[in-house]
């Protein structure tokens, strides 16, 4: 398993990069190469754990509840 580099993002977030390869084969890819802009959930589950949802755009923004 691949470790990954939290960076900076703004002033106010953090972020991780996620596998292209792995968006790819979910969908979350244009044509072009490029991430689509697509709504996810991001979940605490646990100390040091999160979760990542892709929600479906159609459902956002209810899936904010």
């Amino acid at each position: 398993m691949p470790i990954h580099q939290l960076t900076q993002v703004g002033r106010t977030s953090g972020g991780v990069v996620l596998p292209k390869g792995e968006l790819r084969a979910l969908g979350l890819v244009d044509e072009d190469g490029n991430v689509k802009d697509q709504p996810v959930r991001v979940t605490r589950t646990d100390t040091g754990t999160w979760e990542v949802s892709v929600i479906d755009p159609n459902d956002y923004p209810n899936a904010e509840a």
